[in-house]
Formats: C-alpha cells, structure tokens, sequence
C-alpha cells in the first residue's frame, strides 16, 4: 500500500512515533497535505532536546517552533555533556514558557542555569495542563532555597507526576513543603533521602499521594508515634538505612498493595517480616524485599544462614502467598571478620547485578530452584569469571562490563547478546592480541552503539583494523591521547562515524584536529591535567580566550573545573 493511502487519522497515529527532527526531515513541506497534517492537525509534539544535534537543535526551534508551540506538549530541556551550552539559548528560543500553551510535561536535565528556574517559578503555575514534572541532576544555584522551590511545585495546581533525582545538587535531604497539593498521585524522590518524620510530613501535605519512590534514613532507635494514617498510599518503592526498632511506622500505611524496599544494614528474619504483614499490611498482594547485612562472631556461616532461611519457610511464606526467597553468601571470608549476606525474594526485581554475583554461595526456598535463575530486570552486568559457576542467565543486559582478554563462554549466561547496546571493555596491559579480540566481540554484538574503553598501554592500534557499523560513542578512560594516538583515531573507522566522543589529550593542537577531523563529531567531552606548560594548562580565563578564538564559530563550549590538577571541556558542535 502507498503511504500517502493512508487516512489522515491513522497518519496522525503514525507522526507519533517519530522524534520530531525525523518527522520534519520527511514531511515538511512535501505536499499541502502533509504540511497541513504538520501544522494544523498534529497536537501531540514531543520536543526533546537531550542528545539532540546542534543543527537540528536551532534548525527545529528557529524554523518549525513558531508555527507548532500551541501544539507542544512535552520539553525536555538539557545541558549535560551530550549538549553543552544549549541552555544559553533557552531565553532566545523560549522568552517564555507562557508560549507552550499546551505544555503538559516539562524535563530539566543537568540543568544549572538559575535564569531558567526564575523564569518557570514565577510562570509555571500559569501553565494550565501540566501534570508532569522531572529535575534531573540540576543545580540552579539559586538565592532561594531548596525548600521554596519545594514550595512552589506543591503549588502547581494540576501537577500529578514529580520525579527528582539530585534535585538542585548531588545529594539532598529532602525538606517537606509547606503547601499541601491534592493533585500529586505519583512522586519520586532519588540522590537524597528522607528522614522518618519528614517521610510523614511527606504524606500529610500530599493527602492523595498514591505511589512513592525514596531513600530513608533514620538511625534514631525509638519507636515514633503518628496521629494520621495514610490510606492513599497503595504502592511503595523503598530503600532504606533504619533501625528496626523504628518499623512499626507501617501501621500507618494499611492500604499497601505492592512494596518493594532494599534495606541496608538493619534487616528483618522472615518471622518479623511475617509479624509486619499480618498485623499492618493485610492488602499487600506484591512484596520485593531484598537486604545487604553483615554479621561477625559466627564460627559455622552456613548454620546461620539454615536457621535465618527457615524463618521464610513457614506456610506464610510458603503456602499463603508463595514468596520465596533466595539468600547468597561467601563461603569463607575469614581476613575481615565479618560475612556479607544477601537476601531477596523471588523473582528478583531489582537492577544491581553485584547482589547476585559477588558472593558464591546460595540457596533459596524454592521447591525447584531452576525456576528463578532468570534475572530479567538487571540491565547492567560485570562479566567475572565465578560467573560461570553460578547457574543464572541474564537475558536483559543492555550494558556489559568485560576485562579482556575473556573467555568464549558469555552467551551461556546472556542468551540474547543482540540487546546490548554498551561495552565498557577494561583491558589487561600484559594482554598482545587485543585488536582481534575485540573484533571478536564486536562481531557478536550488532546493537552495540557505545564503546567504553580503559586502558593504561599505548594500545591505539586497536582501531588500526577494528570495525563496527553502529558503534556512535566512544570513551576512553586513563589513558591519555598522545598527537600520534589522536592521528590513528581520526583514520579510523570508528572515529570517523563517532558522534559522541570522551577523551584526555595532551597538546591543544589536537582539539582542533579532532573536532576539524572527526566529519560525524556533535559532542566532544574532553579532560585535561593543570600540570604542564601548552595552553591546556592556562587560567580558566586564557583558556576560554584562546578556545573563543580557535574553535569554530558554530562550536559552543562549557568549561568544569573538577579539582586542582585537572578540568573538563565539553563542546558542542555543530
């Protein structure tokens, strides 16, 4: 069938899938239709702008914006390392934020100019149809404070949806706002933590909070006695540093449905955890529970570790809601004094593989342990070597750590390598024939698109011969760039098709060969020492100076400085 067969309302469907630089590359001005389609009829415009292209980025907002902002409805705005710099045309593109009339959904990532959140404390309450709100690792560097900017987003009056996650700095404690909102349902909380009063607090000014995702640390060894009980409250995604003693806070939670919580330090056996369950949580239907502790002063670990899982093996467990658990621990760990135990329920729902893997013993309470072996929600996975005698498969692994050189047996236990997407590769200096082991591998991962590399050897030559059609981003990681290494990287394959590149370089000379040279190259993080006597080593001011004056016109550039020996340029090219 021809495309343009196709009713308008199933075209309309269609545009949706598309990012919107994609969807204007192909029907912009195609025929009066499809520009109608376009500029009348489609009211469903995503606009994200994180890892964006400089080009398309001004080419959307200085061509197409105008004629689309009644018809945005989603923003995300970005200046991580994909993106340096695009924030300085946020006031130019988007005077205000009054003009996305629509908008529903605003995200800021690594956002750290104080003009934009000035601008949207004082115009987002006027934005009628936003129900969702994410800050990702911003730091406005505001006069106000954390707790006023807490303020005005419980004041949003039709928000439903908050996500913050190293809100306004790397790491928070979180201070309850004044304002109540009766529209927030969902609410997720991340670098930073809460204490227990101020968990409630929490729940008190968002009487209609339904799911909540957060970090809990309270040490206090009294319990704590509150007069409200939350019955919003259905979903719960927890991790928590609290003493025990302070647990009985889940009487006040009674309409829980499904709770997932990681606890640290302190845990539970499953005799308290089954006390808990029946006496505060009796609608709970969905229980993930996974717990890191350790112990000291045991002479015989595996004694302990029968006794702690027998308290899991009760008809509770067993026979009521079929909750198994499945607990890992070092067989021998006598240099520190302490044994590190893991345990979790089945299936495991969590995303670190280290709980896993690490430790090399195990057992569960599963009648046929073999049904569990699967560990579908890790996505990241270290390949070590005592992997191969742990019977799990991880089918999801969409990033893989590797050291080579490794052996042939990885698709034993990642069946399905077409899903990894990222290679962080450490290789072994004593370690010759790196070139062909890489291949290799690359051979056997056609989805991969980022290449992490760290290495301490001249071992360059990697990419003399090596190959892949998909591979976008490289970063390099400790070895520092020599002229002749920058040389072998711009004749390379995998130079020439990298759009995204991380590095250390030693001479100015070869910045400017690599963002002259590298024809696909949009985004260059480079790190360089303060030790030395080129211009890389100059004041913060000489060196914006001579980079103003050298890089290209369209380039925009941010410069870090991380310590006293070393800093960190990002450039973003055009």
């Amino acid at each position: 069938m021809n495309f343009e067969c196709l009713a308008n309302e199933l075209l309309l469907d269609i545009f949706e899938y598309f990012k919107i630089q994609d969807l204007f590359h192909a029907f912009y001005d195609l025929n009066y239709r499809f520009h109608t389609l376009l500029l009348k009829q489609f009211q469903s415009y995503h606009l994200d702008f994180k890892s964006i292209s400089k080009s398309d980025f001004h080419l959307i907002c200085q061509k197409y914006l105008p004629s689309i902002q009644n018809q945005i409805i989603s923003l995300r705005l970005s200046d991580d390392k994909y993106t340096p710099g695009q924030t300085k045309y946020i006031p130019t593109y988007f005077p205000s934020f009054l003009q996305l009339s629509q908008l529903r959904a605003l995200s800021l990532y690594c956002i750290e100019s104080p003009k934009i959140m000035e601008k949207l404390l004082i115009e987002w309450h006027q934005l009628s149809y936003l129900t969702y709100l994410s800050i990702i690792k911003c730091n406005f560097k505001l006069m106000v404070s954390s707790h006023t900017i807490l303020n005005s987003i419980w004041s949003l009056p039709q928000l439903v949806y908050c996500h913050l996650d190293g809100f306004n700095g790397s790491w928070t404690i979180f201070d309850t706002p004044d304002v109540t909102s009766s529209s927030i349902h969902h609410f997720s909380y991340q670098n930073g933590c809460m204490q227990i009063d101020t968990f409630y607090n929490l729940l008190e000014n968002t009487p209609h909070l339904r799911y909540l995702n957060t970090q809990l640390i309270d040490y206090s060894s009294s319990e704590k006695e509150f007069s409200t009980y939350f019955l919003s409250l259905t979903r719960l995604n927890l991790s928590t540093r609290i003493n025990t003693n302070a647990l009985t806070f889940w009487k006040y939670l009674p309409n829980l449905t499904c709770l997932k919580i990681c606890m640290e330090r302190f845990y539970l056996d499953g005799k308290q955890w089954e006390h808990t369950i029946k006496s505060y949580l009796t609608n709970l239907k969905v229980f993930h529970l996974c717990m890191f502790f350790s112990i000291s002063g045991i002479d015989n670990i595996e004694d302990y570790i029968n006794r702690f899982m027998d308290s899991f093996r009760t008809s509770f467990w067993l026979e009521d809601h079929q909750w198994y658990i499945r607990c890992h621990w070092e067989e021998e760990n006598a240099s520190s004094g302490f044994e590190s135990i893991v345990l979790y329920t089945l299936p495991y729902a969590f995303c670190s593989s280290e709980d896993v893997t690490q430790l090399n013993c195990h057992k569960s309470t599963c009648p046929d342990d073999k049904i569990y072996n699967s560990y579908d929600h890790i996505y990241f996975l270290k390949y070590i070597p005592q992997l191969q005698s742990l019977p799990f498969l991880f089918p999801n692994i969409r990033h893989l750590s590797i050291t080579l050189p490794i052996d042939d047996r990885l698709h034993s236990i990642i069946p399905n390598l077409n899903n990894i997407q990222i290679l962080t590769c450490y290789i072994d200096d004593r370690y010759d024939s790196i070139e062909n082991e890489l291949q290799s591998i690359f051979d056997r991962l056609p989805s991969l698109h980022t290449l992490k590399l760290q290495y301490s050897e001249n071992k360059c030559t990697i990419f003399s011969n090596t190959k892949h059609d998909s591979i976008r981003y490289l970063e390099f990681q400790v070895y520092t760039f020599s002229n002749k290494d920058c040389e072998m990287l711009i004749n390379s394959q995998l130079g020439q098709q990298c759009e995204l590149l991380t590095l250390s370089i030693e001479h100015h000379d070869d910045l400017l060969k690599l963002v002259n040279q590298l024809g696909n190259l949009r985004s260059l993080k480079l790190r360089a020492s303060l030790e030395g006597d080129n211009v890389l080593t100059s004041s913060e001011e000489e060196l914006n100076d001579w980079l103003t004056l050298h890089l290209p016109s369209k380039c925009d550039f941010r410069l870090d400085y991380n310590t006293h020996v070393s800093y960190t340029i990002y450039i973003w090219l055009q």
